[in-house]
């Protein structure tokens, strides 16, 4: 009796709940907690990364998949995927049914439950979510197709070792596509499903698992003898972890901090699509050492081209370009000699370079240049600046007052002491806001904003699109006149340049500054349309005493900037 009452009241229960879930119109969903599928896109509009659910996916297409495998998915985890419309209501009966007098837990999802728990929803065990995730799955197949749903369950399936997706877990553990998935690899990842981070630690429960699924669709007749012969033997593993390119993973770490940011909170079952102007050209190189190095480079109107965060995203995610902090050296030369211009020096203003001493608070104080190199004659701010000469460079700084120097870095709320060896570069700042105090050089006065997204389009509807911002910290004529003189970096023809060695290789005329400390070293440089910042040294503080980590920037600079002239040439 009590059984009869029980089963009678959970049909009209679930009759009831069904009435209103077919009676509400899609549009009342709006608690969606997280964003369902973001696509990021490079400057020419082919995709970069996709995520789903916050995680990043590779989509397919379910064309290109053999049926095989998708026939192998569907007899264990939704036999009638392809007609039931969301849920399936015996499947939950038998379920119901089967725990009540086993005592067991059993699940009765389908896959377009399942789709929705894993994008919308948590693992929480509760009847409001189990009856929200039924609402949802209803919806979608009102909204969506069989196949759209389907390949959306296989772009977004957890399998172990924070992989997303049967592309990217085609890729780490089998080094292969998902078009060439086996009947024994597909069997693998379907016994992944059910306890991916358990099962993926546990290889030789995953061979049973797998085994035991082998023998279901064998009895089912989804593989033949052969095939299950074949299938049942021990699973080879050829992992590949690099899934994805290191410099493209620092780039969409910025991209989705930024997106986030901006709280667009898109609806239920929307793409999200952000246009960047990511420069695959200048973002793929990677360069063997055993230092650590980080780039940066942007257009004239402050779009972020490439990140190098550093050389390896696998070994660590800290991006040195916005989170490391270190002293800028040299490259703080053209700084100084635009407050000097402004006191009243012109290009043409005069020091004699030689070994100098001076007194500071009773405190002798002895400067020299790097190497102990010195022309022992007078030299003007362009050739002070071409050779990165110290004497000069104090000598300028004792002039126009310590705190002058200082006084600058607040425009970018970045806090200098007022001390000779400011004159030095002895500041701490991210190579992110030295390059965006360079981009006053290169844009002749404009104070640049950093940005990744151009703009962002809701189910191809535009919701977002950046508005430049320009700020003016200085006066044009003065930033101006410093870029010309920084074309000094790489003209041979002045003895010492610090960047003569780089002239005979460069595409395009440029313009920049080298830096370099015990620790650190450093290439600022730019064309007409693109600003490049370099670093290199050790995250440790280990000294630089190896000659090829100290002229790395160059070389990085170099590399980058032929790169993106070359692209432009072929798009020209």
């Amino acid at each position: 009796m009590f059984k009869k009452i029980f089963f009678s009241s959970l049909i009209l229960f679930i009759l009831f709940i069904l009435f209103l879930i077919f009676s509400k119109p899609v549009s009342s969903i709006q608690d969606v907690n997280v964003t369902p599928e973001i696509s990021i896109v490079d400057e020419d509009g082919t995709e970069i990364m996709h995520y789903i659910a916050n995680h990043k996916t590779t989509p397919i297409e379910l064309d290109k998949m053999n049926q095989k495998c998708i026939d192998i998915l569907l007899n264990i985890e939704d036999k009638s995927f392809y007609k039931h419309s969301g849920f399936n209501l015996n499947r939950i009966f038998k379920t119901i049914i089967s725990n009540i007098k086993k005592n067991q837990s059993h699940g009765a999802s389908t896959i377009t439950q399942q789709y929705i728990k894993n994008v919308y929803l948590s693992n929480e065990k509760s009847l409001a979510r189990k009856l929200k995730e039924l609402y949802y799955a209803i919806k979608l197949e009102q909204a969506t197709s069989k196949d759209e749903i389907l390949a959306g369950y296989l772009n977004c399936i957890y399998l172990g070792n924070d992989i997303y997706g049967i592309a990217n877990a085609s890729k780490y553990y089998f080094n292969k596509s998902y078009t060439d998935l086996t009947i024994q690899e597909m069997t693998t990842f379907v016994a992944l499903l059910n306890a991916p981070t358990y099962y993926s630690n546990h290889l030789d429960e995953l061979e049973n698992k797998k085994n035991k699924l082998l023998k279901i669709l064998l009895e089912n007749t989804i593989i033949t003898q052969e095939e299950y012969d074949m299938a049942i033997a021990p699973i080879q593993f050829h992992y590949n972890t690099n899934i994805y390119d290191s410099n493209l993973l620092f780039y969409v770490d910025g991209v989705i901090r930024e997106y986030k940011a901006l709280n667009l909170n898109p609806k239920f079952n929307q793409i999200v699509t952000i246009k960047t102007k990511y420069s695959p050209s200048i973002n793929k190189n990677k360069f063997r050492t055993s230092a650590n190095y980080a780039a940066i480079a942007v257009d004239k109107k402050g779009y972020i081209l490439s990140m190098m965060g550093d050389k390896d995203y696998y070994t660590s995610s800290f991006n040195i370009v916005t989170q490391g902090k270190r002293d800028i050296g040299s490259t703080i030369k053209p700084i100084l000699y635009y407050e000097a211009l402004k006191c009243g020096f012109t290009s043409s203003t005069t020091y004699y370079s030689a070994p100098y001493s001076f007194t500071y608070h009773n405190e002798k104080i002895t400067i020299n240049n790097y190497g102990g190199s010195y022309p022992y004659k007078s030299i003007t701010m362009r050739e002070a600046l071409a050779t990165s000469d110290n004497i000069y460079a104090i000598k300028t700084h004792q002039a126009i007052g310590f705190k002058t120097l200082a006084n600058h870095f607040k425009h970018y709320d970045i806090e200098a002491k007022g001390l000779p060896s400011l004159a030095l570069g002895s500041v701490g700042m991210s190579l992110y806001d030295l390059t965006r105090i360079y981009s006053q050089f290169f844009t002749e006065g404009t104070y640049l904003e950093f940005k990744y997204i151009e703009y962002i389009h809701m189910n191809q509807q535009k919701v977002y699109s950046r508005i430049i911002k320009k700020e003016q910290f200085g006066e044009n004529a003065y930033f101006a006149k410093i870029k010309n003189l920084m074309a000094s970096t790489f003209d041979p023809s002045i003895p010492h340049a610090t960047g003569s060695s780089l002239s005979q290789f460069l595409k395009t005329k440029c313009y920049g500054k080298s830096g370099l400390t015990d620790f650190d070293s450093y290439m600022m440089g730019f064309n007409e349309d693109v600003l490049i910042g370099v670093w290199s040294g050790y995250l440790d503080n280990s000294l630089l005493e190896d000659a090829t980590v100290k002229r790395l920037p160059k070389d990085i600079f170099l590399n980058l900037i032929n790169a993106y002239e070359k692209k432009s040439s072929e798009t020209n």
